[in-house]
């Protein structure tokens, strides 16, 4: 099995090393010696990695670069690129909708008719929902918020041999860097809503059930918080965990995942733990649901898994109930 080998100067190495990126976009970088054994197609940039579950025109797109010699237009090597799709269920209720993958596209020469602004051939590739689900045989009803596509990706070139998921690693297959060639990527499945005032603002905290495993407090407690929109299907509040104990400052974050919310909450200064990080929160075992409607935000109760991660504290986790209720 082929695999692609990097030859980085120090001088590259050093520039990646300090780049900024994002999720969606890489680094835009030409190292001064930068040379591969074989052509290799990075990813230049992505949308729509959240797909709407309302909306079955919604879109995923992924953005290219071929490189065969350096800083060069040449595709002398170049056959075609192959895109499979399979979809993977995330969703516990019992039922498996996993699908394998199937084809979804190709692309070729006349795709890469661009140039990008180091001379090498760029195109892009994308997909919508709908055809997601045509492409697998899916119905809308079989897909949840939280599953995912993953679209994959074959380089084909002249000699026969090609290049895939399985011959990269390292810098090569990680998203991020200069050299993002990973072959595969997952686009997840969202409810997207425009409700800015949906459980926004003051809220005063209740925890209603479980004590920590040292004090037999509550790590909640009582407490005034304030609801901010993060994102249109996310909100956090800052509070203190530990009240009148520790007051450690830390921050909960809650997503709208269709019917239900996915929490995380984590301190933002200082440390609290047992010597093995930090002391966290995250979804609880019994889901948490909110109004479809987007209406009634006047009471929540968060199911959580309080001491997820346990800080090194081998208590391991364990489930508390929180009020939230609007001033």
């Amino acid at each position: 099995m082929k695999k692609i080998l990097l030859k980085i100067s120090t001088v590259a190495l050093a520039l990646i090393t300090l780049g900024c990126s994002s999720d969606d976009n890489v680094i835009d970088i030409v190292g001064a010696n930068l040379s591969t054994d074989l052509p290799f197609l990075r990813i230049t940039s992505q949308t729509g990695r959240s797909l709407n579950l309302f909306d079955t025109d919604s879109k995923y797109t992924v953005n290219f670069e071929y490189q065969e010699v350096e800083n060069t237009s040449a595709m002398e090597k170049f056959e075609r690129v192959d895109f499979s799709i399979n979809f993977i269920d995330n969703f516990e209720d019992g039922v498996d909708n996993s699908k394998a993958a199937v084809a979804i596209g190709s692309m070729d020469k006349s795709d890469f008719s661009a140039l990008s602004q180091f001379g090498m051939p760029i195109g892009s590739f994308d997909y919508t929902f709908g055809e997601a689900l045509t492409a697998l045989g899916l119905s809308v009803a079989q897909v949840n918020g939280g599953d995912q596509f993953q679209l994959n990706w074959e380089l084909f070139l002249t000699d026969g041999s090609s290049i895939n998921s399985s011959d990269v690693s390292g810098n090569i297959s990680a998203v991020g860097g200069y050299y993002s060639a990973p072959y595969q990527s997952r686009a997840s499945m969202v409810c997207l809503f425009d409700a800015p005032d949906f459980f926004v603002g003051d809220y005063q905290v209740e925890q209603l059930t479980g004590s920590d495993p040292f004090f037999g407090s509550e790590t909640f407690g009582t407490q005034v918080v304030t609801l901010t929109a993060s994102g249109p299907t996310q909100r956090k509040f800052n509070f203190l965990y530990y009240p009148g104990i520790f007051d450690s400052d830390y921050s909960f974050t809650m997503n709208f995942v269709c019917d239900r919310i996915s929490m995380v909450g984590a301190i933002n200064t200082g440390g609290l733990g047992c010597g093995g990080g930090n002391i966290g929160q995250t979804t609880g075992e019994t889901p948490t649901f909110f109004d479809q409607n987007l209406v009634d935000d006047d009471e929540i109760i968060l199911n959580i898994s309080d001491f997820d991660g346990d800080g090194g504290c081998d208590t391991g986790s364990y489930q508390i109930t929180v009020r939230l209720t609007k001033i």
